[in-house]
């Protein structure tokens, strides 16, 4: 089996877990806080050191606290067990070149996420009542999905031709005139925090729906972070997501190079060279929801950004409620309109 990793509190040896609204750490049960420094000698002592196992599509690991085995997808990070319900890190997940270079820890704990969601569907007359059933509700979960970050720089080149024009009017006439320049223009031009997912499971329109992160709040990677939530590893390797990024740079150049100056219209070519791209694989947080309805494919997702609280989501209609409501306007509406009628004659 695995390694697995798990953090526990050094006074009454239960699993610590981390608290996103004090941001500290703290144990359910003799209720002992402890600050990130204090976690970060805790993790050095609790890591299983036998080498990780052949990677296959599921994948075997033994809770340390009832010795249960906890099966996983190969991209799974940070889970709980089915059994005890104990914080489970998977270390060999997230050694070598799939250990993330950041983290961005919670600061919406589930009760306060939860209250953002029954706010949040509060608005919504027409959703499906079992998405936010009790069920559902225990399945809120916190995770930490991965991305690439990427610092862009590039020295962007411009020579083409500028044009001025003037127009003077007369009694008699309009002159118009058009001047010609050749225009050279060069500089660099930087792109900060460029954001792709570094899962290919992960949901594109979703995931984009809750950003922007803060991202300056990012810390040094350390797995105690992870204690008490869930976790994803990536599998979208830098060199395609790198390449896309520089894609979409050569995309904003000609716009960049080109605005700004004292022309009416710039034409040319824009060459970028120097490109130089600093990429960073972190994990970012988020709660989800997922409700799968009777229908085969129906799968509705709820997204809250784990640090700001912005929400996106698809969520289920209702539609017999839907029905009967439009149902009753219509009759409302039905009914004015003939005593209106009656009243004419």
């Amino acid at each position: 089996m695995s390694g697995t990793v798990t953090f526990k509190c050094p006074s009454c040896g239960a699993y610590l877990e981390f608290e996103p609204g004090a941001q500290q750490f703290s144990c359910p049960y003799c209720l002992q806080t402890f600050t990130e420094e204090e976690m970060r000698g805790l993790a050095r002592g609790g890591q299983d050191s036998q080498p990780a196992a052949a990677p296959d599509h599921l994948r075997g690991y033994h809770c340390q606290a009832c010795g249960a085995e906890i099966v996983t997808g190969d991209t799974t990070a940070a889970t709980r067990c089915y059994y005890c319900h104990s914080p489970v890190v998977l270390s060999d997940r997230l050694d070598g070149s799939f250990r993330p270079d950041g983290v961005l820890p919670f600061r919406i704990g589930r009760e306060e996420a939860l209250k953002k969601f029954e706010e949040f569907l509060a608005k919504k007359k027409f959703v499906d009542r079992r998405f936010f059933s009790r069920d559902q509700i225990e399945d809120f979960s916190g995770v930490y999905y991965p991305f690439w970050l990427g610092d862009l720089k590039a020295q962007a080149d411009f020579d083409g031709t500028g044009t001025r024009t003037s127009v003077r009017r007369s009694a008699r006439e309009v002159i118009t005139t058009t001047r010609f320049f050749r225009v050279e223009r060069s500089g660099e031009l930087e792109f900060r925090d460029m954001v792709r997912k570094a899962l290919t499971t992960c949901d594109r329109q979703l995931s984009d729906g809750i950003h922007p992160y803060n991202t300056s709040e990012i810390k040094p990677f350390d797995m105690s972070y992870l204690s008490g939530f869930l976790a994803e590893k990536r599998d979208v390797e830098r060199e395609g997501v790198e390449q896309e990024m520089i894609a979409e740079i050569q995309g904003y150049a000609p716009e960049m190079i080109k605005e700004g100056g004292m022309f009416d219209s710039l034409n040319g070519e824009v060459q970028l060279s120097q490109i130089r791209a600093k990429m960073r694989y972190v994990l970012l947080p988020a709660w989800v929801l997922t409700y799968r309805s009777g229908k085969p494919g129906a799968t509705y997702y709820y997204l809250m950004n784990g640090q700001t609280g912005a929400v996106c989501g698809k969520l289920p209609i209702d539609w017999k409620k839907l029905g009967i409501t439009a149902g009753a306007i219509g009759a409302a509406v039905a009914g004015v309109l003939c005593a209106g009628g009656a009243m004419l004659w």
